[in-house]
């Protein structure tokens, strides 16, 4: 294979980008979800939307670079691949947009960075069921992700990870 890796700056959104929203996956499905909607969430929540902002203008600025730097050759399973990392941006964009738009809905932001009132059920927003679906949608697809970047390295052995700063090239 041809040697190639991304630009350091896009290396370093994706791996940011990842960590973002890993953490806000875990800690928004094992601990928001289970919190009821009382003062002591709005700590928690408070964190969860400054982060899942900043992990939506990364996803965005990754799609801006990957326009404007120079492509990667081809590697098998190109078309795939385009379409499962068009899917998992899509999605890491509706969970913003949907996060967004129940925030606004349901008068989070004045409760989280004012002095307003949570609602007392989330779910009694449709936003908030699709916030719900779309982060196990991209949970599916983060998995598929990781086996596909893993059955490169370790079984069609084409360094695919060292495009991502892992490993050499």
């Amino acid at each position: 294979m041809q040697s190639f890796r991304y630009a350091t700056p896009q290396i370093a959104i994706h791996w940011l980008a990842a960590a973002l929203i890993f953490f806000l996956l875990i800690t928004g499905t094992l601990v928001l979800a289970d919190l009821p909607n009382t003062a002591e969430k709005l700590d928690n929540l408070r964190i969860h939307m400054i982060l899942g902002s900043l992990a939506g203008v990364f996803i965005v600025a990754r799609i801006f670079m990957r326009k404007r730097k120079p492509a990667p050759p081809p590697v098998k399973g190109e078309k795939m691949a385009r379409i499962g990392h068009m899917a998992l941006n899509l999605a890491i964009l509706l969970l913003v947009f949907s996060g967004v738009v129940l925030a606004l809905q349901s008068d989070t932001f004045s409760a989280v960075f004012g002095s307003g009132a949570l609602p007392e059920d989330f779910m009694a927003f449709t936003p908030r069921k699709i916030h719900g679906f779309a982060s196990r949608v991209a949970m599916g697809l983060i998995a598929l992700h990781v086996l596909a970047a893993l059955y490169h390295q370790f079984i069609v052995k084409d360094k695919l990870l060292s495009r991502m700063g892992l490993g050499k090239r």
